[in-house]
C-alpha cells in the first residue's frame, strides 16, 4: 500500500512542477507529414488499421446496446461488437495501443460532459452520433505512446518501422508533450503540440540582430529594416471549376462524392502551397534574425472586411510559425497605436485605412503607413525586452543572495541598445516563387528586388 501511495505522490509531484514550468513557457503545433513512399507493405495495413480499429470502439462506446454507463468503462477493453449488414461480430483490437483507447473514451466522456453542459445553459443539443470513419487518434505521452527520434524519424506505438517525417525542426529549443496522428484524404500527418520558453534571452542581448514586422492587407509583411514582402497564393483555375460543376450535382448522389473527392484534393494542394509559402518565410526571418518583434493583430476578424485577400495569405500562419521557429519572439499588445503613432515625435493623430502615407501634423514627418507602424514596433518591442531584462536580472540576483554569492550579471545581459543591431537589406533574395519583394524609402515609394 505503501507502494502505490509513493507512486502516486511521485505522480502528483511531476504534474504540479510541469504545471508550473509551463507558466514560463508558451504552445506551439508542430504538423509532421509522414513520408506514405517510404512505408513497407505491413506499416501501411498496420496504420489503416490503426483507424479502422478507433472506428470500431468509439462506435462501441457509444452504443447504449452494450455500455449503459461510459463513465465506468474498461480501458483495457480489448474485444468489441462491430455492426456487419444485420448482425453484430466480435473483433478484436490488435494494433490500437491501450493509451489509444484510454484517450479515446476519455475523449468521448469529454464531448458528452460539453453537451450536458450546453444543455444546462439551455441550448439544444442532438446526441453523439456512430461515425463511418475517424480522422484522428490522440497520442497521449511523448516518450510512450510516440518518441521522436531526431529531425527525420518518429516511432509510434505498436508500430515496428521508423516512420520518416517532413516538418519537425527546432527540436532543441521544445519540449514536446501530446500529439495526434491525422489521417487526411489517405495521408498521414503527426500534429505535435509542443512547448517553448516565451523569451530566450540567455545569449548576450547586444549580439543578438533584432527586427520589427508590421503584418496587412496592401503589403502582407514589411520590415523594420524597410523591405517588404507580398505574396499570394489564390484558388486554382481547376479547383473553381470543378467548384462550379459540384454546384450542379444531385446532393450526396455519387457523382457529387466523387467530384467533392476531387475537391478536396485540389483544395489540399492550394492549402500546401500556401503553408509552403508561409515556413518559407518564417524561416527567412529566424534565421536571419535573433530577435523578431510584431502585433497581436486579429487577423481573423480582418477576414471579414477583406475576405479572399486574406484567404489566399494565410497571414496567420506566418506569426503561427514564428512563434516556435524564432529564437525570441515578442508579441506586442494588439491595442498598442502603432499606425496613429509618429515614429518620430511620438504624436498621435487618427489615419484612415486608405491613406497610404503617414504625415505627422506636429513634426511634418513624412514616410510610409507601415513602414511607420514597423518603426512603433520596434520602439514598444524594446520597451519590452528591457522590461524582461530587468526582471531577469533581478530574478538572478535574488538567486545569488539566497546562495551568498557575489555575482554580477554582465551588463551586456542586463540592458538592450538598439544601435547595432540593424542591419541592411540582402541582396539577391529568394525565398519562392510566389513571393514578391521590394524595398520603401522614406517617402513611401516601392523600389523592386525580386
Amino acid at each position: 500500500m505503501n507502494m502505490i501511495e509513493a507512486r502516486k505522490n511521485k505522480i502528483k509531484d511531476s504534474l504540479n512542477k510541469t504545471k508550473e514550468r509551463r507558466k514560463s513557457q508558451s504552445a506551439a503545433i508542430i504538423k509532421a507529414k509522414i513520408d506514405s513512399d517510404r512505408l513497407n507493405t505491413n506499416t501501411s495495413r498496420i496504420l489503416r488499421r490503426i483507424f479502422l480499429e478507433a472506428k470500431w470502439l468509439y462506435n462501441y462506446i457509444i452504443n447504449k446496446e452494450f455500455n449503459n454507463d461510459i463513465f465506468n468503462m474498461d480501458y483495457k477493453v480489448n474485444k468489441v461488437p462491430v455492426y456487419v449488414k444485420d448482425h453484430y461480430e466480435i473483433r478484436d483490437l490488435k494494433y490500437l495501443s491501450s493509451q489509444m483507447r484510454e484517450e479515446i473514451i476519455d475523449r468521448t466522456m469529454d464531448n458528452i460532459k460539453g453537451l450536458s453542459k450546453l444543455k444546462e445553459k439551455g441550448y439544444k443539443i442532438g446526441k453523439l452520433k456512430f461515425k463511418k470513419y475517424i480522422t484522428s487518434i490522440p497520442l497521449k505521452q511523448y516518450n510512450n505512446t510516440y518518441k521522436i527520434i531526431n529531425n527525420n524519424y518518429i516511432k509510434i506505438q505498436g508500430i515496428k518501422q521508423k516512420l520518416k517525417v517532413n516538418g519537425l525542426y527546432n527540436l532543441n529549443i521544445l519540449e514536446p508533450a501530446n500529439a495526434l496522428l491525422i489521417n487526411k484524404n489517405n495521408n498521414y500527418y503527426i500534429y505535435i503540440t509542443a512547448y517553448k520558453n516565451k523569451y530566450i534571452l540567455d545569449k548576450p542581448i547586444n549580439n543578438q540582430k533584432i527586427v520589427s514586422v508590421d503584418l496587412g492587407i496592401k503589403n502582407q509583411l514589411t520590415l523594420s529594416n524597410g523591405l517588404i514582402i507580398n505574396y499570394g497564393i489564390p484558388k486554382s483555375k481547376r479547383e473553381k471549376r470543378i467548384q462550379r460543376r459540384l454546384s450542379k450535382k444531385i446532393k450526396n448522389s455519387n457523382n457529387y462524392y466523387k467530384l467533392k473527392n476531387k475537391l478536396n484534393i485540389e483544395q489540399t494542394k492550394t492549402v500546401n502551397r500556401r503553408k509552403d509559402t508561409v515556413n518559407k518565410i518564417a524561416h527567412y526571418l529566424s534565421s536571419n534574425y535573433d530577435i523578431i518583434i510584431t502585433q497581436d493583430d486579429n487577423i481573423n476578424s480582418w477576414k471579414h472586411l477583406f475576405g479572399k485577400r486574406t484567404e489566399s495569405t494565410n497571414m496567420g500562419g506566418i506569426k503561427e510559425a514564428l512563434k516556435h521557429k524564432a529564437s525570441t519572439f515578442i508579441l506586442l499588445d494588439r491595442f498598442l497605436p502603432t499606425t496613429k503613432e509618429c515614429s518620430k515625435c511620438h504624436n498621435k493623430y487618427n489615419i484612415n485605412l486608405n491613406d497610404r502615407i503617414y504625415k505627422c501634423p506636429n513634426c511634418g514627418f513624412i514616410i510610409n503607413r507601415d513602414y511607420n507602424s514597423t518603426l512603433n514596433d520596434l520602439y514598444y518591442g524594446i520597451i519590452k525586452i528591457n522590461e524582461l531584462l530587468r526582471n531577469k536580472y533581478n530574478k538572478l540576483k535574488r538567486y545569488f543572495n539566497e546562495l551568498n554569492l557575489n555575482i554580477n550579471v554582465p551588463v551586456d545581459h542586463r540592458e538592450f541598445t538598439p544601435v547595432e543591431t540593424f542591419t541592411s537589406v540582402p541582396e539577391g533574395i529568394n525565398i519562392s516563387p510566389y513571393v514578391r519583394i521590394s524595398v520603401v524609402n522614406e517617402s513611401g515609394s516601392l523600389i523592386a528586388l525580386a
